[in-house]
């Protein structure tokens, strides 16, 4: 039980992080759950997509470290059962069910390759409360955007 709760909670915050949460910040009517929700995001994953990811993995390292030890003085702890039933719903055959996990891995590591695609600012200003960008923040935020932008396109330019 506990699997599947840990699992649903995982999946539910890779669904916020990859699609939800970027939507969600173009929506006008979600900029009231951001700005409550600023501190918590801020303190998690210093409102990064990317950090959230990481975090997801350090978490499920730190879970199957912990399985792992207590396998050793547990001897009849064995989820086999569990992820049979997992594959079973999945209709994954028996025989493509190792290969089914590693792939999984190699999913994820596409995520976090996605996501470092798409960052475009430093941490530094993502990471900035709501409270503390005054117009004097915002205008600085918005000339670091755009000379962004012209690095990015010089260095187009020079490709070509």
């Amino acid at each position: 039980m506990i699997w599947g709760i840990l699992t649903a909670i995982v999946v539910l915050v890779l669904v916020y992080a990859l699609a939800l949460r970027p939507w969600l910040k173009k929506q006008p009517w979600a900029q009231g759950f951001f700005a409550s929700v600023d501190s918590l995001e801020l303190a998690l994953f210093k409102k990064s997509e990317t950090i959230l990811v990481g975090r997801l993995l350090w978490i499920g390292g730190l879970l199957v470290t912990f399985y792992d030890g207590l396998a050793v003085f547990v001897h009849s702890l064995d989820i086999t059962p569990l992820t049979t039933r997992i594959f079973d719903w999945l209709q994954i055959p028996p025989d493509m069910r190792n290969l089914s996990a590693t792939a999984f891995i190699g999913v994820v590591g596409l995520l976090i390759n996605r996501l470092r695609k798409t960052t475009t600012k430093p941490l530094e200003l993502v990471a900035v409360p709501a409270a503390a960008v005054t117009p004097e923040v915002a205008q600085t935020m918005a000339a670091a955007e755009e000379a962004k932008q012209e690095a990015v396109q010089a260095v187009a330019e020079a490709k070509a």
